[in-house]
């Protein structure tokens, strides 16, 4: 406990150093007791006229701190169980916007697109990316210390775009019980990214050095004003029920043949940073599929984990080296499923641990 709570004190004290560094702020308004948002892209609501948007995006590309050439405005508004955005993306020619791409965490090589990164624990060191395009396209990851990314990662949250003469406007809840974060924090950092295609314009809110960009989180700016928000109790229960019966007709006896299993995994918040995961009876079949790929090489292919009890915690097994590779967990030395009765696991973070 000695060094969590030195670490507590010296965090304590190094917070207004940070909050008085000169970062750039944007501010959360709370929604009222009666307020509701409905997510459509058309920002109706009162509340967005009281919140006053992250803007004066500075151009990444093509011209190194330039004045990007369209417009954008993020704005923040909460109540205790959820966060919103809406994110105004001005464009002078709406009918050339670029939105072709619709599949879920597709890479938008070729489309415009609305990027962002929040640093929920304020550390400076990991968080969580997310991005749009004009058509509705949801992407996003889990990014942990040293510029690791997991983007196979799958987080819950909802938004809605709406394309009009002014460009587009996406509006987005994000469930604060979907993502972690130290309620104690004094704020969170905060970047966003927006891509003109048919222009090859990037543009940044802050950090627009070729050292520093969206996923460096020391050059974030902040977004303060979250209070009093919850992320519920942070226990998660993930069951399943997996069966089958066939039948035989036509032999000497009627042959039949039926199984039924049942398991699940249990997910606790221990602390909001320090997670505990079990597992029961593990079906590791109840995910998506892999993609098909050709091996021409003499090393075996390492392909993605998708397995939501190996997902939690992820990043922190991404090592320089390659040491750990959870896929191989549930396979013998041949590469045949095993059963696997159960698990558990520990991960996260205690001061400086």
């Amino acid at each position: 406990a000695l060094p969590i709570l030195s670490d507590a004190a010296a965090y304590a004290q190094g917070a207004p150093d940070v909050m008085n560094s000169g970062r750039r702020t944007v501010q959360a308004v709370r929604l009222g007791a009666d307020e509701r948002i409905t997510l459509d892209g058309i920002m109706d609501e009162p509340v967005w006229k009281r919140t006053v948007p992250a803007g004066e995006f500075i151009m990444q590309d093509p011209v190194l701190g330039g004045t990007p050439t369209e417009a954008t405005e993020v704005h923040f508004a909460f109540n205790n169980d959820h966060l919103y955005m809406a994110v105004v993306c001005h464009d002078s020619e709406p009918d050339k916007l670029l939105g072709n791409t619709r599949k879920r965490d597709e890479f938008l090589s070729a489309d415009d697109r609305f990027m962002w990164t929040m640093d929920t624990f304020f550390n400076q060191q990991t968080g969580y990316f997310f991005e749009m395009n004009p058509s509705g396209l949801m992407a996003d990851a889990l990014m942990g210390p040293g510029g690791t990314n997991n983007r196979e990662w799958d987080g819950i949250w909802n938004a809605r775009v709406h394309r009009s003469d002014i460009g587009w406007v996406i509006e987005i809840d994000i469930p604060f019980r979907s993502i972690s974060f130290d309620p104690n924090a004094p704020a969170w950092g905060v970047n966003f990214q927006r891509t003109v295609r048919r222009k090859n314009e990037e543009t940044v809110w802050t950090g627009h050095l070729r050292n520093q960009g969206l996923r460096r989180m020391s050059n974030a700016g902040l977004l303060i004003g979250l209070k009093d928000v919850t992320q519920g109790h942070g226990f998660e229960v993930r069951p399943y029920l997996a069966g089958y019966q066939a039948d035989y007709p036509g032999r000497i006896t009627n042959a039949r043949q039926n199984d039924l299993n049942v398991g699940g995994e249990v997910a606790y918040n221990i602390t909001p940073s320090l997670r505990a995961v079990g597992t029961v009876n593990t079906d590791f079949a109840e995910t998506e599929v892999d993609a098909r790929r050709v091996n021409l090489t003499r090393f075996a292919l390492q392909y993605p984990e998708k397995r939501s009890f190996f997902l939690d915690g992820a990043t922190f097994f991404d090592f320089y080296v390659p040491a750990f590779f959870s896929r191989r967990v549930g396979l013998d030395a041949n590469g045949q499923p095993q059963h696997i009765v159960g698990g558990t696991k520990l991960t996260g973070q205690a001061g400086r641990f």
